[in-house]
């Protein structure tokens, strides 16, 4: 039963209820008089309103606010994403959207659509997606170079209800509750622009041991500072390789501090350090690790080290015989002796071997003489003499001198040792205790030159070596022929023939006397002699002079123990034409002989070294 004071009218999105308390109705018709003690029934009127859309609210807490936050001492680098994160919830359960704008005006909601910023989309900075009522909505938008350093924004949620869609009118612009990366993100958002890197250079070449730099020109657009002054750094790569923080595999040659503009740094070259190009490839970061792009990043400055004259030490010069060893010792006679040799050290500040690892020392260098003649005279052209002088500047088919270096240590390695080795004829001067040179001694100088030819000054060993005295002879020849005589007759005078002549050789490098001593002849000869008158010609039949003179008047006669006769050969001083002299040889057949026939014997010669004063 209905109750007469009021009824439930439905209307809109709520229901009013009507209270009818002394109100005065309005009812259609005209109200007439009523009997007494009875109720007329009462007119109605129907009541409408229309509620509109309410606009989303945020939720406690869940304030729109940065991820990750942006601060000064957090700025989002130039091209990055930055995203904001809001929560937020509608009565009606509508989709909302979280409008990010650069300015404090109230937006525009769109139907079924995302809202747009007070003066339109050149306003906007980020918007999310529809989102579900009370489910967090992000909203993300990335930063690009033509951004402020500092940018201010506020936020905004509205829904896109199909109709009467809205906004909420309080606008947020941080939060003050730490959110998820553990710092309030309150605006404005910071963006970090790359560094500027507009030149790079590195002006000369350096020798090993001094210090090459590069010079940028460079600095930090930004000025803000936050924890750290806006500062560049310089980092040099020895490859192309930077992967955007360090250098990679190549390694580096210098990274500057951070300075606020046109970073330089350095590399110490080392000692010893290869000559040549080093690429060096500059990049510039800023004082949060961005690096510059375009412009001079990742450009090649090369380090340039310089070439270094090779050196070599008076000390390290020595000179050997064929054995290694000292002194100087010829073996050959009338010839070479093969085998000699002078070592040095070559130091070169490039290292001895090339940045390619090649050899850096390509050509070595020698003179070989006797120290009174001296290194000034014998390094002359033309003035070779086997003599006293070898100097590298005569064919190899009159010196076969021969330069070649040694092992290389490394790159690390400043020294490499050099050997010539070389031959040394018969002749060469001797200056042992005894020899006529007896206060000089053989030297030798050397010099070196590098793969870029830079060579090292010609330089003298600092002590000298013995060459010692080397007695050898030759006979020019190994037959005397006296010919025919009787019995009672010599031969007339002492070398009468060509074949009763024999002559001593100087075959080394000392003046010569000899040794003579011999047999007693007989037709039975090797076998010894029996000694009768009849058929032995003594050996003191013999005799000899240093020149023809008749045989009564010559005053050496053999004998069977070795005596010394005083020939005085001169040292011979030319490879192909040994000095000599001749012994000139007589005989007289005892009266006594009655066996007639051939009569042999041996006369033996001994070369001996003749005082050096007549040589």
């Amino acid at each position: 039963m209905e109750s007469s004071k009021g009824r439930f009218i439905t209307g809109g999105k709520v229901s009013i209820l009507t209270v009818l308390l002394g109100v005065l109705i309005l009812a259609f018709g005209v109200l007439g008089e009523l009997p007494h003690g009875n109720v007329a029934w009462a007119g109605t009127a129907t009541t409408s309103v229309t509620v509109l859309n309410t606009p989303p609210q945020w939720d406690t807490n869940v304030y729109a606010y940065e991820s990750p936050a942006s601060a000064s001492n957090t700025p989002t680098n130039a091209g990055s994403v930055l995203t904001w994160v809001a929560s937020s919830s509608d009565s009606s359960l509508d989709n909302y959207y979280l409008l990010i704008c650069n300015n404090y005006a109230s937006p525009t909601p769109n139907a079924g659509a995302a809202p747009t910023c007070n003066g339109g989309n050149a306003n906007r900075i980020a918007v999310s997606g529809a989102t579900i009522s009370g489910q967090p909505a992000s909203a993300p938008t990335t930063t690009v170079p033509s951004m402020a350093e500092i940018n201010y924004w506020y936020a905004y949620v509205c829904d896109g209800a199909a109709i009467n869609p809205s906004c909420n009118a309080t606008a947020w612009n941080g939060s003050t509750t730490p959110n998820i990366d553990g710092v309030a993100a309150h605006s404005p958002y910071i963006v970090n622009h790359r560094p500027t890197f507009t030149a790079f250079t590195n002006y000369a070449g350096v020798d090993p041991g001094a210090t090459s730099t590069w010079y940028s020109t460079s600095t930090d657009p930004d000025t803000l500072g936050g924890f750290a002054t806006d500062t560049v750094r310089l980092l040099v790569c020895r490859a192309a390789d930077f992967n955007g923080t360090t250098c990679g595999a190549g390694g580096s040659w210098a990274t500057s501090s951070y300075v606020t503009t046109d970073a330089s740094s350095s590399f110490a070259v080392p000692t010893p350090y290869p000559k040549g190009y080093f690429g060096g490839y500059g990049y510039v970061t800023d004082v949060r690790g961005f690096a510059a792009s375009g412009g001079s990043q990742g450009t090649n400055a090369s380090l340039v080290v310089n070439n270094v004259t090779p050196s070599i030490a008076a000390a390290s010069i020595s000179l050997y015989s064929s054995t290694g060893t000292s002194p100087l010792v010829l073996t050959n006679m009338a010839t070479q002796t093969l085998g000699f040799s002078v070592q040095y050290t070559v130091t070169d500040q490039n290292s001895c071997q090339t940045a390619s690892n090649t050899p850096e020392i390509i050509y070595g260098f020698t003179n070989v003489y006797r120290s009174g003649y001296g290194s000034t005279s014998c390094n002359v052209v033309g003035n070779y003499n086997p003599n006293y002088c070898y100097n590298d500047d005569v064919p190899q088919s009159v010196w076969n001198v021969s330069c070649v270096g040694g092992a290389c240590a490394g790159s690390s390695s400043a020294n490499v040792v050099w050997t010539c080795t070389f031959p040394l004829w018969h002749i060469a001067d001797a200056t042992d205790p005894g020899s006529f040179y007896a206060s000089q001694n053989w030297l030798a100088d050397a010099k070196a030159a590098d793969t870029s030819y830079a060579t090292s000054t010609l330089v003298e060993a600092l002590t000298g070596t013995e060459l010692w005295q080397f007695l050898a002879y030759d006979l020019s020849t190994t037959t005397i022929a006296y010919g025919g005589l009787q019995p009672g007759q010599d031969t007339g005078t002492v070398g009468p023939t060509a074949y009763t002549r024999v002559g001593l050789r100087a075959v080394g490098n000392v003046g010569l006397d000899e040794s003579l001593y011999g047999d007693d002849m007989c037709p039975g000869y090797p076998s010894p002699c029996s000694g009768n008158p009849t058929s032995t010609i003594p050996v003191a039949n013999q005799k000899y002079a240093s020149s023809s003179v008749l045989y009564s008047f010559a005053t050496s006669s053999l004998s069977g123990v070795s005596t010394d006769f005083l020939l005085h050969v001169n040292k011979s001083t030319a490879t192909a034409t040994p000095q000599e002299k001749e012994t000139y040889w007589g005989i007289a057949v005892p009266a006594a002989i009655t066996l007639s026939g051939d009569y042999l014997g041996r006369n033996t010669v001994i070369g001996i070294t003749s005082p050096s004063s007549s040589w």
